[in-house]
């Protein structure tokens, strides 16, 4: 047989084999390895897996942080429940206390306090009266006037301290200050008892020496001490707040 009598044959240009991509991956898409998913599927998937551990994690942290806050809040009560204990048993064994009703110690202050400041008047109004005559007034007269304005003036301050101490301020809702009023009471009693420490000496011809000069002014000192003081602890119940209901 020679070349020239072999047949005619079509030739097709092209791949060879006749079967579709499709065909030759089983059906799964292109660029999968066997799972049916794509590589950009996977990663989405692995995002999605990651972001659920990274909240369980969390979620955990939490539960953990919460129950340590749980213990030491217990703890803090059981401590406190411990020193309530203690506190409660201390008190049981005290005496039984009493307390007077204010308004009953109130005037009881204030009438001491009226007393103390006759006393103190009776026992430096001489020194007063007598210092003023070295003031040389046209009057002898004159020196009882000195002793009633040094002593209204001391009762005058102390009353002043008194009511402004116990007003409230509309602005601040503060209370007022008014030791300014109990500096000058206390000026006022000073000079009260200068001058008769000043008569006390006098009347001894400035003798330090002599006993009884330090002894007619340790008097009159202590006389207008005990007036200062009680004037500044009844102060202290005129001021006192009242406990309010819910502390």
């Amino acid at each position: 047989m020679t070349i020239e009598s072999i047949p005619n044959v079509p030739v097709r240009s092209g791949p060879l084999s006749t079967t579709s991509p499709a065909s030759r991956t089983g059906g799964r898409p292109v660029g999968s390895r066997g799972n049916g998913k794509t590589q950009n599927e996977k990663i989405a998937r692995a995002k999605r897996n990651f972001e659920v551990e990274k909240t369980e994690i969390a979620i955990e942290a939490e539960r953990a942080q919460i129950a340590v806050l749980r213990a030491v809040e217990k703890r803090k009560e059981e401590q406190q429940a411990r020193v309530d204990k203690l506190y409660n048993t201390q008190e049981s064994k005290r005496a039984p206390q009493m307390q007077i009703d204010q308004p009953v110690t109130l005037w009881v202050l204030v009438g001491l306090a009226i007393i103390t400041f006759l006393a103190t008047a009776l026992l430096t109004a001489d020194g007063t009266i007598g210092a003023a005559a070295a003031a040389r007034f046209a009057t002898d007269w004159m020196g009882f006037v000195v002793f009633g304005v040094f002593e209204v003036a001391t009762l005058a301050f102390m009353l002043m301290y008194y009511v402004r101490g116990s007003r409230i301020d509309i602005i601040t809702g503060k209370q007022v200050n008014s030791s300014q009023w109990f500096v000058a009471m206390v000026f006022a009693s000073i000079i009260t008892v200068g001058l008769s420490a000043y008569h006390v000496l006098d009347l001894y011809d400035y003798d330090i020496a002599n006993i009884d000069v330090w002894v007619g002014i340790g008097i009159r000192v202590t006389a207008s001490l005990f007036f200062v003081l009680i004037s500044k602890g009844i102060a202290g119940v005129l001021f006192a707040k009242a406990i309010p209901l819910d502390a």
